[in-house]
């Protein structure tokens, strides 16, 4: 895909319509942050049980704890009590809920993949994206990244700009 220029007998208003567009990139910002949206939801899904995908890794939940025998109990608990009756229960978390079988990672409540790609600044000249409102976002991130912009991002950032350029030709 190219933006192509041709001579005409109404350059002059080709060329202001380009002007325009080129100093409103706002159309492509707001194109952009949806497709991030859409980019890092679809991140929280593929990497729900841990994996890699668009180029991290998540790991997975972490035991609960490795018992003396070498025993690992898993985060989902399910496994007999050592001592007492009964089975070790799942990892509590920080909504209160236990951990359980099949559960997705880093998805407790769902309002960090729900907030975690909202606009929190445009201008003219920059499109800020992130989390609001989500006071571990940014630890999460650290760990297990949700929230990042790949080559593959990058040329579709320059594709947006192209065909705004090319709107109306």
């Amino acid at each position: 895909m190219a933006l192509n220029i041709e001579i005409t007998d109404t350059l002059d208003v080709d060329a202001e319509a380009l002007r325009r567009r080129i100093g409103d990139p706002t159309p492509v910002f707001k194109r952009f942050a949806q497709y991030m949206r859409v980019q890092t939801d679809q991140t929280f899904d593929r990497l729900r049980r841990g994996g890699t995908y668009r180029g991290v890794t998540w790991d997975g939940f972490a035991p609960q704890y490795t018992r003396k025998d070498g025993t690992a109990v898993p985060a989902e608990g399910g496994i007999a009590k050592v001592r007492g009756e009964g089975i070790v229960q799942g990892r509590l978390r920080p909504s209160g809920q236990r951990v359980a079988a099949g559960d997705s990672i880093m998805q407790d409540t769902g309002t960090m993949r729900n907030r975690a790609a909202l606009v929190m600044n445009q201008t003219k000249r920059s499109l800020t994206l992130g989390p609001q409102g989500v006071n571990y976002a940014a630890a999460q991130n650290a760990r297990r990244p949700f929230l990042f912009f790949t080559d593959r991002d990058a040329d579709k950032l320059a594709q947006f700009a192209v065909d705004h350029l090319n709107r109306g030709r």
